[in-house]
Formats: C-alpha cells, structure tokens, sequence
C-alpha cells in the first residue's frame, strides 16, 4: 500500500478503524498480563507461535504487491507478469545470499528499512523524520528492557554482530520514544487520536512485554492488517484480489517450509524458524518497499495530472 492512499485514508476518515481496536484490545491485555509478573513462554514456542502469525496474517499485506505493480503499469500481460515476478524473486534472492555472506550488515540494513517501513503507519501526512522516529523507536525499545534478549535473537540472526546492534540501540531508544510520543501529540492534535492510542500502546507493549511477542502483535495484529485492508479498499478486483493474495501467500510459506527442512540441520528449532521468519521477511521487504515508492510516485504524477 502506497504512502499517498495511506495518507488519503488518514486524512478522509474520521473514526478509528478496525484494527486500532483489534491491537488495542491484544495489546491492553498483553501489557497486563506481563506486567502482573506473567513469565515469558519458551523461546521455541515463541518462534513457532510468530512463524504461524506471520504466515497467517503477515505474509498476505505483502501479496498484494502483484497488483500495486499492475496498478502502475509494471504488467500488463502474460509475459510482462513473468517478468515482473522474475524480478521480484531476483531481488528477494539477492537479499538473502547478501545476508548470507554480511549477516550484521544485512541485520542493520534490515532494521533500518523495517523502521522507515513501519513508521508509515503512522502520521502519514506529516514530516518524514516524524514517521522514521516512531519506527525505530518501534524496533529499538525492546532493547530497552529486554537488552539480552534481544541481543540473544539478533546473535540468532548475525553471528558476533547481534550484542553490538542491541547495545546501539539500547542508546538510540529514548531519544526514538521522545520521537514517537511527539508523533502520538501530533496524531491527536490533527484529529486521529486513534494514532496516538496505537503509538502509546505499541510503545508500552515494546517496553513490557517478551521482544517476539511485541513483534508478532504489532506486525499482525496492526501493520498487516492495516495495509491488507488498504490494499483491499484500493482494488475493485474481488476474486482476483482474492485469488493473489492467497497465492502469493501460500507460495511463500510452501517455500519456506521447504527451506526449513534442507537447511540448518544442525540448529535448533527456534533458530531456525527465527531466521526463515526475518530473513524471509527482509527478502521480501525490499521488493515490497521499492514497489510502494514507485506506487507513492505514481500516484503523485497522477493527481498532478489531475488537478
């Protein structure tokens, strides 16, 4: 979903939509749970609960990107649409062999992207260093409280990197949250409280609960689904909407299982599912963001056109 429909949905609507509720209600009781003294599940039952989420309700917000590509004319036809997923799977290969050689490299890359990425869900209209802050105070505040481990979970993801990324960003967190509570001002000041609620609970959630489970609430219960239903909103296509969405969906997973199997014999569980789960989602988040900057472009020639 490109940031000019986020921006036009911001502004035209006037109540909180549906997936404010929906986080706010699992956050709330998340954040009471584990602030009463509730203890963290196991690490592997962590990995295998997100790694479900994110296939279930995570992995569909990206498979429309098929027909963000049609929308601003990357295909039109058979062969064109071959081109277009060669590409695209060019490009998630690219990432994973880069991840593969520079692992730390690749993890801050990954984490920057995510933050640029993810602080779009938020004041949508407003600077971009607004947005930039409420996303890497998003990634960086679990380090916060959970400092070893979430330095555990990187070192999972980069070997020797992931203790020095935690401890950045140990430092980076509390200029990030005075960032992201002057976009929650902001938000309300401008009339959608319903961001500013979201960005107070995402912030708390990130500070009191496990880093996975912040992560799976977050990423499925408000970014996915706030991108799935602009995504639906954007399309008049129902049964081909439909229809790629769950293939593009399902082919993933398919894949991923595969890879579970044929690779890191010798790791854990957990391990594994941690890094099919983040490196995928990093293969998968680059083509994804390139299109929703061309969508971004499109759409700004076009209302130029326009008016």
């Amino acid at each position: 979903m490109s940031t000019s429909t986020q921006w036009r949905g911001a502004v035209g609507r006037s109540t909180a939509p549906v997936e404010t509720y929906l986080f706010s209600t699992i956050a709330v009781i998340a954040i009471v749970a584990f602030a009463v003294g509730g203890g963290a599940p196991p690490l592997a039952a962590q990995a295998v609960v997100l790694a479900v989420l994110v296939a279930v309700f995570g992995l569909p917000h990206g498979a429309l990107d098929p027909l963000i590509a049609r929308r601003i004319g990357l295909w039109r036809g058979s062969v064109s649409f071959a081109i277009f997923n060669l590409g695209y799977l060019v490009a998630v290969a690219a990432v994973v062999v880069l991840w593969m050689l520079a692992p730390g490299p690749s993890l801050v890359l990954f984490l920057a992207v995510s933050a640029v990425h993810f602080g779009a869900d938020w004041n949508a209209d407003r600077a971009v260093w607004l947005r930039v802050f409420a996303g890497v105070a998003l990634l960086s505040l679990p380090s916060l409280s959970h400092r070893d481990e979430v330095a555990g979970l990187y070192e999972t993801l980069a070997p020797g990197a992931g203790f020095a990324i935690a401890a950045a960003q140990f430092w980076i967190a509390p200029l990030a949250l005075v960032g992201m509570l002057i976009g929650a001002v902001l938000a309300a000041r401008r009339g959608r409280p319903w961001e500013s609620v979201e960005l107070t609970l995402a912030a708390v959630l990130a500070l009191v609960a496990p880093p996975l489970v912040f992560f799976a609430i977050y990423f499925c219960a408000l970014h996915s689904v706030r991108h799935l239903r602009e995504g639906f909103a954007a399309e008049s296509r129902g049964r081909l909407t439909v229809g790629i969405t769950v293939l593009y969906t399902v082919v993933p997973i398919l894949a991923a299982v595969g890879v579970l199997f044929a690779v890191s014999r010798g790791a854990s569980l957990d391990a594994r599912l941690l890094q099919i789960v983040f490196i995928g989602l990093a293969g998968l988040t680059v083509p994804h963001m390139i299109l929703v900057g061309l969508d971004a472009r499109h759409s700004t020639r076009t209302r130029s056109v326009l008016v």
